[in-house]
Formats: C-alpha cells, sequence, structure tokens
C-alpha cells in the first residue's frame, strides 16, 4: 500500500510540474475576453473561432495560436458596469450602442470596419442604425431578428383553413381569426384554442404602418399620445378582451408550460395546438427542433399592418470594451464574425439570421435546410424581409431606459385602469421625465441634445410648409425609411 502510495504521489508530481511548464509555455500567449451569456452555443462559438484563427495562419512557429478567447458570463447591466468602472472584458456582447456609446466606452471600429467590409452596407440596410452611434460605427452583429408571425400550418389545415396570407391587414386578421376560433372550439365548454399567441408588440407596427413612431425625427422627444397610437392599442385590446383571438394573462398563466422553451417563446402552444401562431423570428427553430419526432409544418408571414409594410429588427451585437489592452486581436475576432464559417454555425443552428447575410442569399442550406423541410418559407421570408422592411427599434441615446413604455400601457388598458389614451399620456409622460433627467444629468449629451431640438424645430416648419426634409436631419431609422419611400427626402 505504501509503494503504491509513493507511486501515486511521483505520478502526480510529475503531472504538476508538466501543467507548470505548460502554463509557463503558454504564459506570453494572450487571452481575449468575450463578456456574454454562458452557453453551449457561445463554447461552439469560440471553438470554431480558434479553429478559424489556426486555419488563417495565427500560430507561432510551434503551430500553437498566437492568441485564446476565453468566454466571461455576463449580462447588459453587469457589463454596462463593468465597462464605466473600467473593468470589462475586450469583447462586449448584447451591446445596445446608442446606450453604451455615448458614455465613452466603447471603441470606434469606422474605418476598421470600411477596411474589412463590416460596415453597416455590407450587412442590413437599416441595421446600420443599430451599429452606430453619430455616423460612427462601434459594433458588429452576432446574429440578427426580424420578428413576424411563424404559424402552425398542419393547425389552420385541421380547421379546413389556408394559413393567413404573407401581407394582411388588421381587419382581414379579424375576419379571419373569428372564423379560425370559431371552428377550433366549436363544441367545446370553454375556449382552448386561440388564432395567436400574446404579441403587445404588434402594437408600434400598427401605428408604425399608419405612419407614426414612438419618438420624433431627432429621437429628442416622445409622441405615444398620438391618436394612431391609441387607436393601434384598442385594436389590439378588441382581439384579447372582446373577440378571444388572443389569450388574456390571465388564459396565459394558467397554462401548463411544461415543455420550456429555451427562447422564452411559447413554443409548446403552438405545437400543440393551442396558438396557431405566435410573434418571433427563424431563432424559434432552436426550440421547435427539438420536436423532431412529430414536426409541425410552418409559414411566416407579416404581422397585421396598414399601409407602411414593416418588421422590428434587432441585432445580438458585439463590441470592443475602449480600455482593451488588446484591441487589435478584438478585431480578429470582428472579422470572424463575418465569416463564411461563423455564419456558417448561425445557418445550420437557426440561431437567428446571420450577420453577412451574403453566406445565405443563394445558400440552399440556408433556404430549405435538409431535413427540415416543415420550415417552409420561415428562412427565405425572414431574411428578404430583414433586408427590405426590417427597421429597429427608435432608441433615442437620451433616454437609456429603452422601454417604450407601450407594454405598460397596455397593461393600464386591460386591467380596467386607464383607457387608451390615459395609459399613453402616462407612458409619453414618463418618457419625457426619463429623458429630461438624463439630459440634466449627463454632461456630455446637453450639447446633442440642444442642437437636436433645434433641428427637430427646422424639420417641424419644413413639414408645415410642405417641404422636403434634408435626409441628414433624419435620425430615427423609422422616419428616415418612412420619408425616403413616400418621396418627401432630399439630399440637399
Amino acid at each position: 500500500m505504501k509503494k503504491l502510495f509513493l507511486a501515486i504521489l511521483a505520478v502526480l508530481c510529475i503531472a504538476s510540474v508538466i501543467t507548470v511548464m505548460t502554463l509557463q509555455k503558454r504564459g506570453d500567449r494572450p487571452a481575449i475576453v468575450w463578456s456574454a451569456s454562458l452557453c453551449q452555443e457561445r463554447v461552439d462559438q469560440v471553438e470554431a473561432f480558434h479553429k478559424w484563427l489556426r486555419e488563417n495562419g495565427y500560430v507561432d512557429k510551434d503551430g500553437e495560436l498566437l492568441f485564446t478567447v476565453q468566454l466571461e458570463n455576463a449580462s447588459s447591466q453587469s457589463t454596462l458596469i463593468q465597462a464605466v468602472s473600467g473593468m470589462a472584458g475586450d469583447l462586449i456582447d448584447y451591446v445596445p450602442v446608442k446606450r453604451f456609446a455615448p458614455m465613452g466606452v466603447l471603441e470606434d471600429i469606422t474605418d476598421y470596419a470600411d477596411k474589412e467590409g463590416l460596415d453597416p452596407g455590407s450587412n442590413y440596410g437599416s441595421a446600420r442604425d443599430l451599429l452606430m452611434y453619430q455616423d460612427r460605427q462601434y459594433a458588429y452583429p452576432c446574429n440578427l431578428a426580424a420578428y413576424g408571425l411563424v404559424c402552425n400550418v398542419d393547425l389552420f389545415r385541421k380547421y379546413g383553413m389556408n394559413p393567413p396570407p404573407e401581407e394582411w391587414t388588421p381587419d382581414q386578421f379579424e375576419s379571419i381569426g373569428k372564423e379560425f376560433v370559431r371552428r377550433a372550439n366549436e363544441g367545446k365548454p370553454r375556449q382552448e384554442v386561440f388564432f395567436s399567441g400574446a404579441m403587445p408588440g404588434v402594437i408600434q407596427q400598427i401605428a408604425r404602418s399608419a405612419g407614426v413612431d414612438v419618438f420624433n425625427e431627432t429621437l429628442t422627444a416622445p409622441q405615444l399620445t398620438d391618436k394612431r397610437f391609441a387607436d393601434a392599442l384598442k385594436r389590439y385590446h378588441r382581439w384579447v378582451a372582446d373577440l378571444h383571438l388572443i389569450p388574456t394573462n390571465a388564459e396565459i398563466a394558467s397554462e401548463n408550460t411544461d415543455a420550456s422553451s429555451v427562447n422564452h417563446q411559447p413554443t409548446p402552444q403552438l405545437v400543440s395546438g393551442r396558438y396557431a401562431m405566435i410573434m418571433t423570428g427563424r431563432y424559434v427553430n432552436m426550440d421547435l427542433r427539438r420536436f423532431k419526432a412529430d414536426p409541425v409544418n410552418l409559414s411566416f408571414v407579416q404581422p397585421p399592418e396598414y399601409g407602411f409594410k414593416n418588421l422590428l429588427l434587432s441585432s445580438r451585437n458585439t463590441a470592443i470594451y475602449k480600455g482593451s489592452k488588446h484591441k487589435d486581436l478584438a478585431k480578429i475576432f470582428l472579422r470572424f464574425l463575418a465569416s463564411r464559417e461563423y455564419n456558417e454555425i448561425i445557418i445550420r443552428s437557426s440561431d437567428g439570421l446571420p450577420p453577412n447575410p451574403k453566406w445565405a442569399g443563394n445558400n440552399p442550406e440556408y433556404l430549405n435546410p435538409p431535413g427540415w423541410e416543415n420550415e417552409g418559407n420561415l428562412h427565405k421570408n425572414e431574411l428578404e424581409w430583414a433586408r427590405t422592411i426590417g427597421i429597429p427599434d427608435s432608441l433615442s441615446p437620451y433616454y437609456p431606459l429603452a422601454d417604450s413604455k407601450i407594454d405598460d400601457s397596455y397593461g393600464r388598458v386591460a386591467s380596467g385602469l386607464s383607457s387608451a389614451e390615459e395609459a399613453l399620456a402616462i407612458g409619453n409622460q414618463a418618457i419625457g421625465h426619463a429623458l429630461k433627467e438624463t439630459v440634466d444629468g449627463t454632461a456630455s449629451l446637453r450639447e446633442n441634445y440642444k442642437r437636436d431640438c433645434e433641428l427637430q424645430k427646422k424639420i417641424d416648419e419644413y413639414k408645415a410648409a410642405g417641404k422636403k426634409i434634408p435626409a441628414a436631419w433624419v435620425l430615427n431609422p423609422f422616419y428616415l425609411k418612412y420619408y425616403q419611400e413616400a418621396g418627401l427626402l432630399t439630399e440637399e
């Protein structure tokens, strides 16, 4: 026994020496830190990056990588605290550029992005606003999403109906929805099937389709008191409370959700036939593919809207921390995000839209994933609509909360506390108050805010006079696209 113990001790000593020597050998090799959520997808992406580095010659004479990436678990809020205190990782994930850039914590990558093809022009047109602040680029996307309605085609066929058209109006939504709910619940003691899962976000999309947005053209003031917002909120409330096309909060709370969703989406209800459709994007397949034994045939359609078609476009961005000691190495990681290798990971996993659309446009692996023929037009439609009618949220640099108050306003109406007009007025006042406090308390914003308010006065004067507005004056991505398509802009 004594000899066995000594033998084990000797082996451990030798192993310790080898470990120390290995660490010393690698001690000069830098490791850049990627502050992101810890999940299997991020681990796989880091491994793919290391492989990409090796394949692209980022190795020393011994074949060792010149640097590596380490994952560090962080949320958007904790990352901001770390960045402001000077303790953030080299790469920051989930970056809301309009919130972080004014604080001076992000590295300006405009020149590098132009040189390496990482500029917004190589991405999705309207996604430019998600990456930029004051015409300078500070981030590159890891993936994107354009939110529409994913429909359970089998459920519509079960009740003798065709799936919804790719474009439809709120009136058509009501008409088709009423007939679907009637057929699906006929003869049942209580309603079991709904036309759609909850989607209060459609209130903004309906209002936008009528020509108004949460903020004005220069993002200096909210506009929730516009009648078009009240009309959109009333319409959505009618779908829930009067027509029962959409479940109430109480009905949602009572549902059995044992089959949990990775992306916090009501995918179990879509698959089980309780909901005919849900508001989501291509990333929903990360959940739906778990039901491979009984796949659901899908279609992807636009939300019900009026004349100006739009989808909410979002992106998960990664940026370089201003205080990083390895900025040049971190820039290489951004190039990896635009590479074929990284984009193929996103394409295969269906983890949203790939950041560089050139790897998806004519790619059958993206458009018609082998083995997933049931996913129908989801991939094709989301990519096309993201590049044509996708518009980001109007995020004001003077309102860092990034909360439109639309959900809060609907909650007040649904609870019977306020009328639509009263609830939206409360939300409008809350945004205005927070905006003023932010500007008053942030010296670096005051001059820009004053300038943009003067610009808004000029825009209002031009609109009143029926004159075209210089495109450079319009800072809200919604109005930039809306006015452009209406022929109301000039480049002068």
